[in-house]
Formats: structure tokens, sequence, C-alpha cells
């Protein structure tokens, strides 16, 4: 009996543990911010880079759908990059380019907020940003996204 409730309580400790250590995990197929200079030198002139700022609430259904949006609209042939709205503000940006620098200087919005930032491969100049008010249902907004990567991305080529 004894043994239970021990059991009963580790599960109950890692269940709100690990949450909180994983909050600035990047999600799968995301290199997170602190590989910011590796994810640069994979586009290599050939590819764009997305910049893909969360604030910390993971549970919100919209958040989620813009996430999984945006993500859709910018496709596969792009460098991602994730960073959580919370701690972007705060990190050394001594390394992000002056386009960087400047975007972090206006605060990303932080909680229930996803934020796509496109940036051309050498990062000096935003090609277009998408918050979750536009992704999150907006057909058209969603669609007008995808058109300006999708170009963006033809002029490399």
């Amino acid at each position: 009996m004894k043994m239970k409730s021990i059991a009963a309580l580790l599960s109950l400790a890692s269940c709100l543990i690990l949450p909180l250590c994983a909050k600035d995990d990047a999600p799968r197929g995301f290199a997170p911010l602190s590989e910011l200079k590796d994810a640069q030198s994979k586009a290599d002139g050939k590819k764009l880079v997305v910049l893909v700022v969360k604030g910390m609430d993971d549970s919100c259904p919209y958040c989620a759908a813009a996430l999984e949006n945006g993500t859709k609209a910018i496709g596969a042939g792009v460098v991602k990059v994730f960073a959580r709205a919370e701690t972007i503000g705060k990190a050394d940006a001594s390394s992000f380019t002056p386009a960087l620098q400047q975007r972090v200087k206006q605060t990303f919005v932080t909680g229930a907020a996803v934020t796509f930032v496109v940036f051309n491969p050498d990062m000096s100049s935003i090609i277009v940003e998408a918050s979750r008010k536009e992704l999150q249902s907006d057909k058209k907004a969603i669609a007008e996204f995808k058109k300006k990567v999708q170009d963006a991305q033809k002029a490399l080529k």
C-alpha cells in the first residue's frame, strides 16, 4: 500500500514538473532560438528563415490552430526557428541580425499568442509577418500569407 502511494506521488510530481521543464522546447521540425546561427547556415542563401514566436500558454486551442495553419502555409522548404515570447526579449541579441534585433525591440505578444516572422535567407529583412489573429481561422489572410512566402521562395530560385 505504501509503495502505491509513493508511485502515485512520483507520477503526480512528474506530471507537474516535466511540462514546466519542457516549456521552452521547440516543436518537432523547429530549431530552438539558441541554434539560430546553425539555422542561418542551413538556409545557405537558398531558403527562407521563419521565426515562430509563441507565448507560454500551450493549452490555447486558437494558438494550436494558428501554429498548425502557419506551419502548413510556410511549407517544408524553409528553415524553422522557435522562440518563446516571454524569453526572446531577454535573450542576448548581440548575435542577432539587425532586422531581428529591430523586430525583437517591438515586443511580441505573450501568453496565448503565436507570431510567424519570415526572413530572407541572410535574415537582413522581414518578408512577411502574421500573428494568431490572422492565422487561426482567417482563410483569406492565411492564403495571402502563404502566397507571400511562396513568392519569396520562387524569387530565390
